[in-house]
């Protein structure tokens, strides 16, 4: 799914799970929750949206009609370190408002 086909679905009403994630610090993808899936917002020409600012992603957002997002920033520590077994992932999460005050 692209960004424009998701503008018309959220002015019917429709508010999809949506997750920003920082990939790198100057990547961000930005991808919506079906089901147990995340599946990343797509560019007209099938290629994943990418964006080089947190504030661009959700700027975009924001004008396509969400309400609200989440912010998800993985360490790259277990990459790089590894970590027990069992451990749970670290990552930072963050509900973020789109919508504006005015």
């Amino acid at each position: 799914m692209d960004l424009q086909a998701l503008s018309p679905m959220l002015s019917s009403g429709f508010q999809p799970q949506v997750e920003v994630h920082a990939v790198d610090p100057s990547i961000y993808l930005i991808y919506c929750k079906i089901g147990e899936q995340l599946k990343p917002l797509l560019r007209r020409d099938g290629s994943i949206l990418k964006y080089r600012s947190r504030s661009a992603a959700t700027r975009d957002l924001r004008e396509a009609g969400l309400k609200t997002a989440e912010f998800v920033h993985r360490s790259a520590f277990e990459e790089m370190i590894g970590v027990a077994e069992n451990a749970q992932p670290t990552e930072h999460r963050e509900r973020i408002k789109l919508t504006t005050t005015s």
